[in-house]
């Protein structure tokens, strides 16, 4: 059982919000144990993560490029749960994407995030730290998301992020004021300059045993 509730509970590997519905955030037991039935009668013997749910503003982080070479953070996105009716928890659950029947298609906006300094630091070096560390290329995307006091915390590493047109990617490029066609060219340059400079590394020394 989870420490505290309410608790988000979604599979533990899956895509573009498959497995999470508004019914997803569970605020008891009764609530977690129905959920995590509904899961495996749905998608069968799945691995299921139930995690702390974050109730606060909740943000994505664009990058394209490498460490090394022509590198950019692109600026914030801040999702807009305010005008979601009343009783449907703030999340972007598989209705958000895929349903334009339900309330979560037009009813969650996207804005430029709107943080302090301080806020904008953490978020920027959080994602500048984890591109690294986690070895993505070319561009990736981060979720993250405040919790009851505030404390901004990792939601999800996206290292394939969806670069559709309406999607987030091009959005925070537009914040950024780059057109569509500038956001593609920039990945498709990053990945080359990548390319290449793996191709012309010099061969790695071999010390003979004697």
């Amino acid at each position: 059982m989870p420490a505290t509730f309410p608790a988000l509970v979604k599979p533990n590997f899956g895509d573009s919000s498959v497995g999470i519905t508004k019914d997803a955030v569970v605020r008891n037991s009764t609530e977690l144990m129905a959920y995590i039935e509904w899961l495996r009668s749905t998608y069968g013997r799945c691995a299921i993560l139930v995690q702390e749910f974050l109730a606060g503003t909740e943000y994505s982080v664009g990058v394209v490029g490498n460490p090394g070479h022509a590198y950019r953070v692109l600026p914030a996105l801040q999702v807009d749960y305010s005008q979601l009716a009343d009783g449907l928890p703030p999340i972007l659950c598989y209705e958000s994407k895929w349903c334009p029947d339900s309330p979560y298609w037009d009813q969650v906006r996207y804005t430029e995030a709107e943080t302090s300094d301080e806020q904008r630091r953490t978020l920027y070096d959080h994602s500048n730290t984890l591109f690294e560390r986690l070895e993505c290329r070319d561009c990736a995307r981060f979720d993250f998301r405040a919790d009851s006091n505030g404390v901004i915390k990792l939601m999800e590493v996206n290292p394939n992020p969806g670069w559709c047109w309406d999607g987030k990617f091009n959005m925070m490029a537009g914040y950024a004021g780059l057109r569509y066609l500038a956001l593609l060219r920039l990945m498709i340059e990053a990945a080359q300059e990548r390319v290449l400079s793996e191709s012309v590394k010099p061969p790695e020394s071999k010390v003979a045993l004697v």
